[in-house]
């Protein structure tokens, strides 16, 4: 049957749940999947409380999201939807720093330091013990990538883009 993982973070007990991210539980599956849980790591490490470039994620001015409609090489950003950037400044770089780890159903406590336990990480998230921050970062990828996450339980991709 396969071991099943989530992306933790120790510090927080925060995880990512895969299904949300279009990916499967399996390690493959999440190295598979686009966007998927390494989109979510990017989103979640990135050491950045202010925008210092161009090409980084939308924190005060909307360069991406598809509430942009003028022409793609624009120089001027759009409008900043509200609902986005509060969910943008509590969730990008949210992990930075912390120790974060993918952590799976067969783990043994002996996988990580004693003190985490690692052999019940998996089903305090799945018990809902650890926080499940998935929602937030799939609507900031969703914004910077201008695509949909949908249906339930495992869902989908769909790239707007394309």
């Amino acid at each position: 049957m396969g071991q099943y993982w989530y992306v933790v973070n120790l510090d927080k007990q925060e995880f990512v749940h895969p299904h949300q991210l279009g990916a499967g539980l399996k390690l493959w599956e999440q190295l598979a999947a686009h966007p998927g849980t390494g989109a979510a790591l990017v989103v979640l490490c990135a050491a950045e409380r202010q925008v210092r470039g161009g090409g980084d994620f939308d924190l005060t001015d909307n360069w991406h999201g598809p509430e942009r409609t003028f022409p793609k090489y624009n120089t001027t950003p759009g409008p900043m939807p509200t609902e986005y950037a509060t969910v943008a400044r509590r969730t990008i770089g949210r992990w930075a720093g912390d120790r974060v780890a993918l952590v799976g159903d067969y783990a043994e406590d002996d996988d990580l330091a004693p003190e985490w336990h690692a052999k019940t990480i998996y089903n305090r998230c799945g018990e809902g013990v650890w926080t499940d921050i998935s929602a937030d970062v799939c609507t900031v990828i969703e914004h910077e990538l201008g695509g949909k996450f949908s249906g339930e339980g495992w869902r989908s991709w769909q790239d707007s883009t394309a």
